[in-house]
């Protein structure tokens, strides 16, 4: 029985990588903060 092996030895790329991941994060949570924060300006007028 023969073995079936990728024409290329490269590893598989991840879907994601860190660096983009907890960039994406941070933006978020900037976000979501500053959402907060001129929601609760608004609310206390």
């Amino acid at each position: 029985m023969a073995s079936i092996r990728p024409d290329d030895t490269n590893p598989m790329p991840l879907r994601a990588s860190p660096h983009r991941m907890s960039t994406l994060m941070i933006r978020f949570f900037g976000l979501l903060l500053l959402t907060v924060a001129v929601l609760a300006l608004l609310y206390s007028r």
